[in-house]
């Protein structure tokens, strides 16, 4: 989807103390094969911060850069991960409730570890619909630090996760960047390997089952066939829609100056990502991602500001961002550089 006159009025990010590696293998967490093989070097843990907080914090930040007043907001999206709280309760209205007093809609997104991206082209639609609409709030939080989680031992090939929250400010009438096209679809398919063998009901979650993707996906057709698989299948429509979302924006793969992306602590990971839309990983975040740990809905955003706000990205530079998510929803994005913020260094 091309879009028309929607900006990035504002970021904001929100990330906790970093927990260095070595430290979690000297305690027994994290496996030292494991640290060896896959490059992670940190993670960022939230201790007993909740997330809804931490989504608080970051869009405080965000309206504060941009200006924005609260009464301005005319929708909010909250994505996630990972459970927000008590089971039944509704996380977005608390953001919302410590950010405006105003009574718009807020949505909850699912869309694992896409669904802050995602959200962008829901709200842009949302937005463009009606002429009087201006600005939506998204945001995305995640603490995966609960009893039944390892964050050192996530079970599957990019297996460290940090928490983090972040925010974006859409704004049809000012904002540092614009964002061009987006696109998202899905693999449908893939849900099966990573629903393995459990049961549906009762939910995991509501009898204290730990979550172990590496039992799932091993449990859906043998570990490594089912890996290549999802990472095929998932590797190939990623591509498509990169290459779909730069043609309408008027861009080639050579127009790409940096690329916001999942984090990972390995180059072959990224590799796997760039290589197939003919792009370097030297456009990637692979230094600065690997110490923060993959951080849910969150790598994406937290890429973009600490370029924007490090001037790694400047006017007339465009930044693709790429988003994939429990190997069945991808959003990709162009985000142009307009100006720099008074927030970049």
């Amino acid at each position: 989807m091309k879009t028309t006159d929607i900006r990035i009025a504002g970021l904001g990010t929100y990330i906790p103390e970093i927990v260095d590696a070595r430290k979690a293998v000297a305690l027994g967490l994290y496996d030292a094969d494991d640290y060896e093989w896959y490059g992670w070097t940190g993670a960022a843990v939230a201790d007993d911060m909740p997330a809804p907080d931490m989504a608080v914090a970051a869009a405080r930040q965000a309206m504060e850069r941009s200006q924005t007043h609260p009464h301005d907001i005319d929708m909010h999206i909250h994505a996630c991960g990972h459970e927000q709280g008590p089971e039944g309760w509704s996380p977005q209205h608390y953001i919302l409730r410590h950010i405006t007093d105003r009574d718009v809609p807020s949505f909850r997104v699912w869309q694992a570890c896409s669904g802050l991206i995602g959200s962008l082209e829901l709200a842009a639609c949302y937005l463009q619909a009606v002429p009087e609409r201006t600005t939506a709030l998204l945001t995305g939080a995640d603490n995966v630090g609960t009893p039944n989680f390892n964050r050192w031992a996530f079970g599957i090939q990019n297996g460290v996760l940090g928490d983090a929250g972040s925010a974006v400010l859409l704004s049809k009438t000012d904002g540092f960047a614009s964002l061009l096209s987006i696109n998202t679809g899905s693999t449908a398919e893939v849900e099966e390997q990573y629903r393995g063998a459990e049961p549906l009901f009762p939910p995991s979650l509501t009898v204290g089952r730990s979550m172990d993707f590496k039992e799932r996906l091993a449990a859906a057709g043998g570990l490594e066939e089912t890996v290549a698989e999802v990472v095929r299948r998932q590797g190939e429509l990623r591509t498509e829609i990169a290459l779909r979302t730069l043609a309408e924006a008027g861009l080639e793969p050579a127009d790409v100056t940096r690329v916001a992306h999942v984090f990972t602590g390995q180059e072959s990971y990224l590799k796997v990502i760039l290589d197939p839309m003919g792009l370097s990983t030297d456009l990637g975040l692979l230094d600065f991602g690997r110490n923060l740990g993959h951080l849910t809905v969150n790598d994406q955003i937290v890429g973009l500001d600490h370029l924007v706000a490090t001037s790694q990205v400047g006017p007339g530079d465009h930044v693709l961002i790429v988003a994939h998510g429990g190997g069945v929803s991808i959003t990709c994005a162009v985000v142009r550089i307009d100006h720099r913020p008074h927030w970049a260094q």
